[in-house]
């Protein structure tokens, strides 16, 4: 019925859990030097510094005390993802509590927003008010969200093989760049670092400050979407544009960046490595994401406009979740905008990318299994023809994997949409914004807000995290939590 484990089991999980925790405390060094050098306010730092102490006395609590004979297999690695997500965001989320004094599930909500780089906020009204730091924790932890916090904690501190692939694979990061694990992890890291730069120097060229380019650079490129202020793109910098006009050089460079980050990292690894564009032209993924992004620009541009339609497509379809209008704006597009821009954001960007969705490759996979099958059904029985993507072989078992894989992923989108309509909103709009959250782009239609109900709030993380972690580790854990309180009934 459920996953065969025991108490030795979690315990495994536990260890690993404790190992990731310590070493991804060391990201609150980033807000501590931020906050010395601009907030020089000791509150501040001193909140930092004990949400970092707390979680770095539980990590190393864990990882020693914690004995274990088993190895890692994948089903410990299912369970210590989630727990890694869950407990690195409690406690990332406390410097919103010291220092801003909101409630801690408001926290939360934000970390998980920003972590999951989805970028819904319920900070948005005193954005204005937070120290510097505390907007650049913010940006950060959208970074490292977009480039996993496993990857980014075992960068230089691999342990075995075996064990750090299965962590990997389980968070959804199995792609390897090179033929050993520790060189892939650089190397992400190299190009994640590279692209961040090459974001910051074209929004310094479109005529952002310093401090606008690299936190909307950062937020880019993780296709994480926060903004700085409370008025969001539309206080940014006016750079080469006209007095009292938006700045669309702005919007041209963010379609850039999310693009980039959209795309996987394998990708980009193979056009660095070669520096042929072609390998770019041909990758299925790639010409996907820039044919749905232009079909969409050109529907929703006939309703918005141009510039607008163009920008919200792209934002829609890398999960970048940036906006340069209001929610109540949003919230007013008319039923045949919302009913292109969502399966935009469902599809998603590159699988291997900082993007969520279902994911591109999985969207072309499920969509030639229906033209494989409309094809066998006309063909004799006895034929035979090759089912490929990308000129590898597809099986089977990867089509009945994919279509579970979707089925899953709707489900959850339906008990999101009960929930959020339950509580008195609009049907559309609602399922709107369950797709935002779970497809992890962020685009409000103004549900997301300060006051929202406790249960909005609640299933709106839930579906963030399931976006996020695709399904199966989630699913996997509780059958393993499950299968526990089972064994233990039984030997009653």
């Amino acid at each position: 019925m459920f996953l065969r484990v025991g108490i030795e089991d979690v315990k495994v999980s536990l260890k690993d859990t404790g190992t990731i925790l310590m070493y991804s405390g060391l990201c609150f060094f980033v807000p501590i030097i931020m906050s010395i050098l601009f907030d020089k306010n000791p509150q501040t730092l001193l909140a930092y510094a004990g949400s970092a102490l707390m979680l770095l006395m539980l990590g190393y609590g864990m990882r020693t005390l914690i004995i274990v004979k088993k190895e890692t297999e994948i089903k410990h690695a299912m369970l210590s993802i989630v727990l890694i997500w869950l407990i690195f965001c409690f406690f990332a989320s406390l410097p919103f509590v010291f220092i801003m004094k909101v409630g801690l599930l408001d926290a939360f909500f934000e970390t998980m927003s920003t972590l999951t780089t989805t970028g819904l906020s319920v900070m948005t009204p005193i954005l204005d008010s937070m120290p510097a730091s505390l907007i650049f924790w913010r940006t950060f932890l959208g970074w490292v969200g977009g480039i996993g916090i496993v990857l980014m904690a075992f960068i230089g501190l691999m342990a075995t093989y075996s064990k750090t692939s299965k962590l990997l694979l389980a968070e959804g990061r199995g792609t390897q760049l090179k033929e050993n694990l520790r060189g892939s992890a650089k190397k992400i890291a190299y190009i994640y670092i590279i692209l961040t730069i090459v974001g910051i120097i074209l929004l310094l060229l479109a005529g952002q400050s310093p401090w606008e380019a690299t936190n909307y650079s950062m937020s880019a490129i993780s296709t994480n979407g926060m903004d700085i202020s409370a008025a969001g793109l539309a206080s940014v910098s006016n750079g080469w544009a006209p007095v009292g006009l938006h700045n669309y050089w702005v919007d041209l460079a963010l379609i850039v960046i999310m693009i980039l980050g959209a795309m996987s990292f394998a990708l980009h690894y193979a056009w660095m490595r070669k520096k042929d564009f072609r390998i770019v032209a041909r990758d299925p993924e790639f010409r996907a994401l820039i044919f749905l992004g232009a079909i969409g620009a050109t529907i929703v541009g006939i309703k918005l406009g141009a510039m607008e339609g163009l920008f919200h497509s792209f934002s829609a379809l890398t999960c970048g979740g940036f906006s340069f209008i209001p929610p109540l704006a949003v919230s007013g597009w008319a039923d045949f905008v919302k009913i292109i821009l969502i399966p935009l954001m469902i599809i998603g960007g590159a699988a291997g990318s900082t993007a969520g969705g279902i994911k591109l490759s999985r969207f072309i996979i499920f969509v030639k299994s229906l033209y494989w099958k409309i094809k066998s059904s006309v063909l004799p029985e006895k034929a035979y023809f090759r089912k490929k993507y990308n000129g590898e072989n597809v099986t089977e078992k990867q089509v009945k994997d994919i279509s579970l894989f979707i089925l899953l992923w709707f489900v959850f989108l339906l008990i999101g949409t009960i929930v959020l309509v339950g509580y008195g909103n609009d049907l559309g709009n609602s399922f709107f914004e369950v797709s935002s959250a779970q497809s992890n782009a962020g685009i409000t239609t103004g549900i997301t807000h300060e006051t929202m109900p406790v249960g909005v709030e609640v299933m709106l993380i839930i579906n963030m995290f399931v976006g996020r972690l695709e399904i199966i580790p989630l699913l996997a854990s509780i059958g393993i939590l499950l299968s526990i309180k089972d064994r233990k009934r039984k030997k009653r």
